[in-house]
């Protein structure tokens, strides 16, 4: 089976989370940051885990269960990891990747450029899961839902993020143990 079809239909559970400590990144002579997984046939874009993460917490308005919570949170781990460890695989390429790399996102950097200040550099997943100022949806799973915080932790706080995670449609309030 490829990887794209068996990241695609993960839930946020443990074989998830295998699939994601597997993940192995790379990149091409070509300039394509790509991940493999052993078992599974092809590569996919690097983005891939995280923009299924984000369709994953999107879908469930934010809301989990603490196994999924948990889970959550070590999956956002290793894809920081694996984002790192593409970077540190990155600067060590020839100038020839570097270039076919800068082409090959110039769509996004321009309208990136646009938007965002500074302009952004890496891919829009990449944006919205790692370097947006504030909500950053690699920590998410610190956030929780009114009815969950309340059953967590006792009574709500005002210290709350009322809007900013792209699908958000419920207040939510940043843990504590954050």
């Amino acid at each position: 089976m490829s990887i794209k079809t068996v990241i695609q239909n993960s839930k946020l559970n443990n074989d998830f989370l295998n699939l994601a400590n597997k993940a192995q990144e790379n990149v091409s002579f070509w300039g394509n940051c790509y991940i493999t997984i052993p078992g599974l046939k092809g590569t996919a874009p690097i983005d891939i885990l995280a923009a299924h993460v984000i369709t994953i917490v999107q879908q469930q308005h934010f809301e989990y269960s603490r196994e999924e919570r948990n889970i959550g949170s070590l999956i956002s781990k290793k894809i920081d990891q694996i984002y790192r460890t593409n970077d540190c695989r990155f600067k060590k390429c020839n100038i020839l990747t570097r270039l076919f790399y800068f082409l090959r996102n110039l769509p996004d950097r321009i309208s990136g450029g646009f938007r965002t200040f500074p302009p952004r550099n890496v891919s829009s997943t990449r944006w919205l899961w790692s370097n947006r100022d504030g909500l950053l949806f690699r920590n998410v799973f610190n956030f929780y839902t009114k009815e969950q915080y309340e059953k967590e932790f006792g009574r709500a706080s005002e210290d709350l993020w009322s809007s900013g995670f792209a699908g958000q449609t419920k207040h939510l309030w940043l843990s504590t143990r954050a």
